[in-house]
C-alpha cells in the first residue's frame, strides 16, 4: 500500500510540474507580427477600366431606336390599311 501511495504522489507531482509550465506564451504573438521584408517586392497590377467601344455607345442605341420606329411604323400602317377596308365596305 505504501508503494501505491508513493508512486501516485510521485506521478501527481511530475504531472503537476509538467502542466504548470513557466514558459511565457505572450511572446508568441510578437514573433508572428515581426514579418521580415521580402527581397523582391511584387506589386499587384492595377486593373484600368477600359472605356466601352464606340459600337456600344452609338450603334447599339441607334439600332434599338430604329427598330422601335420600324415596329411603330408597321403598327400604324396596319391600322391605316384595316380602316381603309372598313370604309370601302
Amino acid at each position: 500500500m505504501k508503494k501505491f501511495i508513493l508512486s501516485s504522489l510521485l506521478i501527481l507531482s511530475i504531472s503537476s510540474s509538467a502542466f504548470s509550465s513557466t514558459y511565457d506564451y505572450s511572446n508568441i504573438s510578437d514573433e508572428h507580427e515581426q514579418v521580415p521584408i521580402p527581397a523582391i517586392v511584387i506589386e499587384e497590377e492595377v486593373e484600368v477600366q477600359e472605356d466601352p467601344q464606340w459600337t456600344y455607345k452609338f450603334l447599339i442605341p441607334t439600332s434599338v431606336a430604329i427598330a422601335t420606329l420600324v415596329i411603330i411604323g408597321n403598327i400604324v400602317q396596319y391600322f391605316r390599311q384595316v380602316t381603309k377596308r372598313d370604309i370601302k365596305l
